[in-house]
This record gives structure tokens, C-alpha cells and sequence, in this order.
């Protein structure tokens, strides 16, 4: 059985990370990692066995933590191949690194973690999803979404990721790569009923909320 922990790990700008484990075996993917102290502590409370890290997109908020955690485990790091020339993976130099494409799978004991690219914060954006949950990094956040005015940005990319995303079953879980809502964790039913920007019909209506779009 796979769990989903999310650990609210302050950092940048209210940040979540998430330990994705197999309850049985205890290995446990880590999604952005920061704060190290509190992770580690995870680790050895629970009895986890860390076999990788899994990264929702390049931006340095989201992997700030990783060399000092994969310096610790010596765990490979997982990420969209479109963040090959990222300059923030500079910072892994000797690290493995496992470049990800849309659709892919990662074993976690007899589950499967679906990768789902959804470009428009940045390029190499993805959503990681299991049985009944996502994990949305900054592509979906609960009442919002990602900005779509930085470099890299795509308004047109999220809009239709968005829509990629509303498409899910309503009772899944959302779990967002920000605490930016009036609560950590909803649904995608939820989303679609209060969520604005998943509320949009089109996309000239959606960038009208976009600033700097």
C-alpha cells in the first residue's frame, strides 16, 4: 500500500514536501525536499528507506533541499527532461539524474506513480499521480494556479494543463506544491466548484486573470 505524508516545510515561500511510501518495505520517495533537519527526522521516526527524489519542476524553491538530502542518502533525483539545461541543476553535479517524459511510471512497491507533464509555470513542470491523489507542485494550488508570467512561463501551456488536470475523477485528492489555500489539501471536485482559474471555459477568459499575461 502506498501512503501520501505532507510535511509543511516552510522554505521559500510556505512550501510543502511530500514522502510517498510503501507501507510495507518503508521505501519512501521524497517530492521536494527542503528543510533537512525535519526530513530526517521523518526518516528515522518512521523507519523510512529514502530511494529517491522526486521533483515537480526546476525552480529553486522546489530544489534548494535536494543536495544536501541525496548527499545524506545517495539517492538518485527524478525530473522532467526538459530541465536538462536548467541552470538550477547545476547544484547536482555527481548526482544521478533521471530525466522523466509524460506517462511515464515509477515503481513504488506494487503501485505505480504516474508522471504527468503540465507545462505552463515553467516547462518541465510535472504532476506526480497515484491511486485517488496528485501531487500538483505549482501547476494547481487549492483556490489557485501557478504563475504564468515568469521566464519559461506558458499561459496558453497552463491553461490547457489545467484542463488536463479537470479531467481527473472529483474525488481526488490535490495535493499542492504551496500552502497557499484556506486549506493544505482538497479535490479536484472541489477545484472545479471554487477554483476560478479551472472555472474558466476558455482561454481568452483565463488570461485575463493572469498577471502579466
Amino acid at each position: 500500500m502506498l501512503s501520501v505524508k505532507q510535511l509543511s516545510i516552510g522554505g521559500y515561500d510556505n512550501n510543502f514536501a511530500y514522502f510517498l511510501a510503501d507501507t510495507g518495505s518503508r521505501q519512501v520517495y521524497v517530492v521536494d525536499p527542503d528543510n533537512f533537519p525535519l526530513l530526517e527526522n521523518e526518516i528515522n521516526e518512521y523507519g523510512y528507506e529514502p530511494i529517491g527524489v522526486l521533483i515537480t519542476h526546476s525552480h529553486f524553491d522546489h530544489l534548494s533541499g535536494t543536495p544536501e538530502f541525496v548527499g545524506k542518502y545517495k539517492v538518485p533525483v527524478l525530473i522532467h527532461k526538459n530541465a536538462q539545461e536548467k541552470s538550477s541543476l547545476k547544484n547536482l553535479d555527481g548526482v544521478e539524474i533521471k530525466f522523466l517524459e509524460d506517462d511515464d511510471d515509477i515503481v513504488l512497491g506494487e503501485e505505480m506513480i504516474r508522471v504527468i507533464h503540465t507545462p505552463g509555470h515553467i516547462d518541465d513542470a510535472v504532476c506526480y499521480k497515484g491511486d485517488g491523489w496528485i501531487i500538483t507542485g505549482d501547476t494547481l494550488f487549492v483556490g489557485a494556479c501557478g504563475r504564468a508570467d515568469l521566464e519559461g512561463s506558458n499561459a496558453g501551456d497552463l491553461y490547457e494543463s489545467l484542463q488536463k488536470l479537470a479531467k481527473l475523477p472529483g474525488e481526488t485528492k490535490v495535493y499542492p506544491g504551496h500552502d497557499y489555500g484556506e486549506k493544505p489539501i482538497s479535490t479536484i471536485a472541489w477545484e472545479k466548484e471554487h477554483n476560478k482559474y479551472l472555472l474558466c471555459k476558455t482561454f481568452k477568459e483565463f488570461r485575463t486573470l493572469r498577471l502579466g499575461c
